[in-house]
């Protein structure tokens, strides 16, 4: 009858799902000892940092249509050469009001400028160009500017001849501070627009690097969707087959399980609160040790002030898992396992040990990256700073999973 009912039990967990790929599924066993399997991994993006990276890019100029882009990019280009064209204007009446003419004194200084730049701009989209002639971008800003601030400086010396305004040839010394101001000019438009390009050129990389790396976790996630810890399930039922005999110890097993596996089959967010995945490690821990009887010796310490931050999901239960498979190797019995939950200042230590001896990496069959993969999805999801470190002392192995707790985190915003 309980066989029947925990069959019922999931079929209706699955069944509410559908075949909803935002279930939970969490990896073999391997070792903590030196590299724990993938964690589970849900659909959902690849955390808040992914979204905020893709924001930037579709909010930039990337979402806009070339035609759009254009527009934009003249208006700006234009706007910059009518301010300097004010500013000019300004200290033309502050330090030298007696040019005759002045609106057209600036006036071709600032078209010449504008057309300067545009050129610039347009050189700057010729790749193949650039390439045959062997020019990079910085060759081009940084000589490009210096070679139009000269052009720019003798061509308004000869205009300012031939327009009468400047009968004479310029002297040295004004020749000078002309190639200095139009040389400034250029340089702060080439500073602002290859500036601008530059770091929206790395937002993007970024963004792609990471939704890659979504990507990524989606397809292993699907090729892992069947494979529902199998020997935890086996295991599982062989045990309620070894208590055929003991209703009530049949009850306790199938209920654990039932509550366990509906805790895997469910809507997975991005972060969740820790209890969620402590409460179900108490069902997981509750059938594992009707599994080994007095073989196996668990304890769950979280601190109530911890219980509602949010982490990733599935983020315990790995390192447990291989703490019973590598521990039961390496520790005479009874296998002892303990896995705590603190507050440290403003982090959140989570850590798993249980006796026994670290094992190499070179002595199983791992890959030898998990803790390294873990640690580095729970900095995607939670921040940089997020570390999994472990350790080996006095007959104990530990696994420290140390995250910063956000401000409000404890409270259950996200």
């Amino acid at each position: 009858m309980c066989a029947a009912a925990l069959s019922t039990i999931l079929k209706e967990s699955i069944a509410r799902q559908g075949v909803s790929t935002r279930m939970l599924v969490p990896a073999p066993p391997s070792a903590i000892h030196g590299g724990v399997d993938p964690p589970a991994r849900t659909v959902a993006p690849a955390g808040p940092r992914l979204e905020l990276r893709r924001a930037i890019v579709l909010t930039g100029a990337a979402a806009w249509s070339p035609v759009v882009r254009e527009l934009v990019f003249w208006l700006v280009h234009v706007a910059f050469w009518f301010v300097a064209a004010v500013a000019m204007l300004l200290v033309m009446a502050a330090f030298r009001p007696g040019i005759a003419d002045p609106l057209f004194f600036v006036a071709t200084r600032a078209a010449s400028g504008l057309a300067a730049t545009a050129t610039l701009r347009w050189l700057s989209k010729q790749e193949d160009l650039l390439g045959r002639l062997g020019v990079s971008k910085i060759g081009l800003v940084a000589g490009g500017a210096l070679s139009m601030a000269v052009l720019i400086t003798l061509a308004m010396a000869a205009v300012d001849r031939l327009a009468g305004r400047n009968p004479a040839l310029p002297g040295r010394l004004e020749l000078v501070a002309m190639l200095v101001v139009n040389l400034a000019l250029l340089a702060n438009w080439c500073a602002l627009y290859f500036g601008y390009h530059l770091v929206r050129e790395r937002n993007t990389t970024e963004f792609r690097a990471l939704e890659a790396e979504s990507l990524a976790l989606r397809n292993e996630l699907q090729h892992l969707q069947g494979q529902i810890s199998p020997h935890f399930l086996f295991n599982a039922l062989n045990t309620v087959l070894a208590c055929r005999d003991d209703p009530e110890a049949i009850d306790t097993v199938t209920q654990a399980l039932a509550n366990y596996l509906r805790f895997l089959l469910r809507p997975a967010a991005v972060l969740e609160p820790l209890s969620c995945e402590i409460d179900a490690l108490e069902q997981y821990l509750t059938v594992q040790s009707m599994r080994f009887g007095d073989g196996l010796v668990t304890r769950i310490d979280c601190d109530l002030d911890v219980r509602s931050v949010r982490v990733p999901p599935v983020m315990v239960q790995p390192l447990v898992e291989n703490a019973i498979k590598y521990g039961g190797e390496t520790a005479p019995p009874p296998l002892r396992l303990e896995v705590s939950a603190r507050r440290e200042q403003g982090w959140l230590v989570v850590e798993v040990a249980n006796t026994g001896r670290w094992v190499p990496t070179g002595r199983r069959q791992s890959t030898g990256t998990g803790l390294h993969s873990l640690e580095r999805r729970l900095q995607l999801l939670v921040g940089p700073a997020a570390t999994v470190t472990h350790g080996e002392a006095d007959g104990w192995v530990r696994v420290r999973i140390r995250v910063p707790i956000a401000a409000g985190a404890a409270e259950g915003r996200s």
